[in-house]
């Protein structure tokens, strides 16, 4: 492959160039369709910077008339001309958009939240009525714990004073059964006797 562009390849980039421009394409438009037809970059400027400078240029008779074009130049990137106008807005509007999303999304997050705040408020206070519920219930079981006990303690010190009573009556039948079982042994001979003399 040659590394220069042959005579035939150089009137075939000016052509092509010259029908573009005529066609009313812009400076960038026409390096991207040259580039499309498989010129290189450097071939297209060389041809452009050519056509500019008058070597190639058309006779007047022959000059489209078409309004003046801006080419960028060689040291001048192609993606410099293009306008900034239209990006800055097309950003301001998604800008826009994302925003809205976000508001949007933000009011729903803040009625969810809203709602859990709610919730939890509940739960809350269902939880102190447990919690109040649960003290006043060990209240209630302490009073009645003591109760048992005093009632508990009360039996167990009657329990012993019976205990103290029935060994006193223990005692005083230990003294005085054996008296009593003697007299009452009295008591049959005299009656037994006195049947007999009766007779």
């Amino acid at each position: 492959m040659a590394l220069f562009p042959s005579q035939q390849q150089g009137q075939s980039i000016d052509s092509s160039l010259q029908n573009l421009r005529m066609q009313g394409l812009t400076g960038e438009q026409i390096v991207n369709e040259l580039k499309g037809q498989g010129f290189h970059e450097a071939q297209i400027m060389a041809a452009v910077n050519k056509m500019d400078s008058g070597a190639g240029a058309m006779p007047p008779a022959e000059a489209p008339q078409s309004p003046s074009m801006d080419y960028p130049s060689p040291a001048m990137p192609p993606s410099q001309s293009a306008p900034v106008q239209p990006q800055e807005n097309l950003y301001d509007r998604i800008e826009e958009i994302a925003e809205g999303l976000v508001d949007e999304k933000w009011d729903e997050l803040i009625v969810e939240v809203k709602k859990v705040i709610a919730w939890k408020e509940k739960v809350e206070e269902e939880n102190h009525k447990l919690k109040a519920d649960v003290s006043k219930l060990k209240e209630d079981f302490k009073t009645l714990h003591q109760a048992v006990l005093g009632k508990v303690e009360e039996y167990d010190k009657r329990m012993q004073d019976v205990g103290t009573e029935l060994k006193a009556v223990g005692k005083v039948f230990k003294d005085v059964v054996p008296v009593f079982t003697e007299n009452v042994k009295e008591l049959s001979s005299i009656t037994s006797g006195m049947k007999k003399s009766k007779k």
